[in-house]
């Protein structure tokens, strides 16, 4: 339990204490694709952390189904991330030739709406692992 409780601590002070809202020096492999910024759980990494640990004794469904809402959840945020650096990047480009902000409205709206996209993937992939987790078992990971 001893060794659970310090994964525990380290993950979540890896997840909360390096997650910045807004980063001037924030690089393209570290920008999130959500619009919520480090005030939701990312379960499913916990659970991989905790994959093997003795106390969380996942049953292999239950494995099979987090392995399955784990690769959901990764392959469409990454997709996702990938098009928002790609206009994100457009949109500061135009900004730094003098385009007028009218001119970029409609690539903001749309890294708004991928981020929204995001945000509801993150969410979805929330409810679902909970769903997977016993109430003893979502103590452990929450």
């Amino acid at each position: 339990m001893k060794k659970t409780l310090i994964s525990l601590l380290a993950a979540t002070m890896l997840l909360t204490g390096s997650t910045t809202l807004l980063s001037a020096a924030q690089g393209k492999n570290q920008t999130k694709p959500f619009l919520i910024q480090g005030k939701l759980p990312h379960l499913t990494m916990m659970v991989k952390i905790l994959w093997d640990d003795e106390d969380l004794a996942l049953t292999p469904k239950q494995q099979e189904e987090l392995i399955i809402i784990r690769k959901h959840t990764m392959g469409s945020a990454k997709a996702l991330k990938i098009k928002i650096i790609k206009l994100e990047t457009q949109v500061v480009k135009a900004s730094e030739t003098g385009k007028k902000p009218a001119d970029m409205k409609k690539m903001v709206d749309e890294i708004a709406a991928l981020r929204a996209q995001a945000t509801m993937i993150h969410l979805e992939c929330i409810y679902n692992t909970r769903a997977v987790l016993s109430a003893d078992q979502l103590y452990i990971v929450e």
